[in-house]
């Protein structure tokens, strides 16, 4: 769907200060947007599509930390995150929202159903057009997760005697790692294997191995990388 309301934080903020809140945080509650302005979202699939271009199925709370490090926070505000075009969005109404601009955006959190806290930030230097979750963040080391989702249309064919494709719509979602060490800025990307995350943290050689020790049993996904990165942060 079209961006046509593409916004900046620039609209949390009035001439000569900042605009509070109730609880003391930013607030675009007197600035012109109002429950409704944007567009309308509709967060729920049809019944025969798979997977969703947005992260939840339903806006969620959450809160904004502008590129001044001001909290942007409201009971007021629902948010979802649009994984396709890489829109963090913004709702009053939990219809319609505004998509915020990547420049004002320092990092975010939204709250998934288990009421868990996922942070993400702008981090141009992986992706200048989509968010990365941060699953873990310390003085040494910041671990991160890229995800890109694609959509792809139903594709069966039956020609009589075999067939082949779905006969579905479906989003994919494709997950990329990268790792920043607080000494080499610079992200590096890195697989889910065994030998890869060894070479990433080959400073640390002796704390990996002892952590993959620890381990043994587990699985090396998502989770054995984050626990990884907060053992080494320690």
């Amino acid at each position: 769907m079209g961006k046509r309301y593409i916004v900046t934080l620039a609209v949390f903020m009035i001439t000569g200060g900042v605009l509070k809140a109730q609880t003391g945080t930013n607030s675009i509650s007197s600035t012109g947007i109002t429950s409704g302005t944007g567009m309308a979202y509709n967060l729920v699939n049809n019944e025969d599509t798979k997977g969703s271009r947005y992260l939840f199925d339903a806006w969620v709370k959450g809160y904004v930390t502008d590129a001044k490090g001001n909290a942007v926070n409201s009971e007021n505000y629902t948010f979802n995150y649009d994984k396709i075009g890489g829109a963090l969005l913004l709702s009053q109404d939990k219809q319609t929202a505004i998509a915020v601009d990547k420049e004002h955006v320092k990092n975010f959190v939204v709250y998934n159903k288990a009421d868990k806290a996922m942070a993400f930030e702008y981090v141009p230097a992986i992706d200048a057009t989509h968010y990365c979750e941060v699953l873990a963040a310390g003085s040494k080391y910041k671990i991160y997760k890229l995800t890109k989702t694609r959509f792809i249309k139903a594709d069966y064919k039956n020609d009589g005697i075999s067939s082949s494709g779905n006969k579905y719509d479906e989003y994919v979602d494709d997950p990329a790692y990268y790792v920043v060490d607080a000494k080499t800025p610079e992200p590096q990307k890195i697989g889910l294997k065994n030998k890869v995350i060894k070479q990433a943290f080959a400073a640390d050689a002796e704390k990996v191995k002892t952590f993959f020790t620890d381990h043994k049993d587990d699985d090396i996904n998502e989770v054995f990388l984050a626990g990884l990165g907060n053992y080494l942060n320690q």
